[in-house]
C-alpha cells in the first residue's frame, strides 16, 4: 500500500485484497474467466464473502498503490493464467474420475469460483489462491455486475458467457447417443 501523505492526522490501517474470480467451461472444454470483484479489508481479519461491497481489479489496484498501468495489466494477466490453470487442473482430475466418483454419468464442473488474496512477499505482489468454490463467487461476481451497470459501466461479459457454458451444456445433453 501507499505510505500517507506527510502530516496525516490518521494512519493507514494494514489492509487485504481478495480477489474473487469466475471461470467457466467454453467450447472445447477449455477454462474462460468471466468476472473478478475484489472487496478490501484489514488485513488482520481477511474479507469474507458477502462482507464488503465488491469493486473491479483495476480500481483496487489503483487504491493499494499499483498506479502503471503495465503493472495492473501483469498482475491481471497472472490472474487469468492463475485462474485458468486451476480450473484446468480440475477439468483433468475430472476426466480421470469414474462416473460414480464425478457424482453421475453427466456430472461435471462447469462454472468455478476461485478466490485469491494478493499479498506483499518479499516486496513483490504475489496472488495466493485461497480456495476454490462456485456459489460464494458466482453471487460476488454478479453483485459487481450489476453494480458496475449501476453507475453506468457498460455491461459486462458475464452474462453471456455464463449462458453460453449452459447452452453448450444443454446442447450437449440434447444430442447425446443421437445421430444426426
Amino acid at each position: 500500500p501507499v505510505p500517507c501523505p506527510p502530516g496525516s492526522p490518521a494512519p493507514r490501517l494494514p489492509m487485504a485484497l481478495r480477489i474473487c474470480t469466475l471461470v467457466c467451461r467454453s467450447w472445447g472444454d477449455r477454462p474462460q474467466l468471466c468476472q473478478v470483484a475484489c472487496a478490501v479489508g484489514r488485513a488482520e481479519s481477511p474479507v469474507r464473502h458477502g462482507a464488503a461491497l465488491p469493486q473491479g481489479l483495476d480500481s483496487s489496484l489503483q487504491q493499494w498503490g499499483v498506479v502503471a498501468p503495465s503493472q495492473r495489466q501483469a498482475l491481471a494477466r497472472r490472474l487469468r493464467e492463475a485462474t485458468e490453470a486451476t480450473m484446468a487442473a480440475l477439468l483433468a482430475t475430472e476426466a480421470e474420475l469414474s462416473p460414480q466418483q464425478r457424482g453421475g454419468t453427466r456430472a461435471h464442473t462447469d462454472i468455478l469460483g476461485v478466490d485469491f488474496l494478493l499479498a506483499c512477499v518479499d516486496e513483490a505482489l504475489e496472488l495466493v489462491a485461497l480456495d476454490t468454490n462456485s456459489q460464494r463467487c458466482l453471487e460476488t461476481c454478479v453483485l459487481a455486475e450489476a453494480m458496475g451497470r449501476d453507475v453506468g459501466e457498460p455491461r459486462g461479459d458475464l452474462p453471456r458467457l455464463l449462458a453460453e457454458a449452459m447452452l453448450h451444456r444443454a446442447q450437449c445433453h440434447l444430442v447425446e447417443g443421437k445421430d444426426i
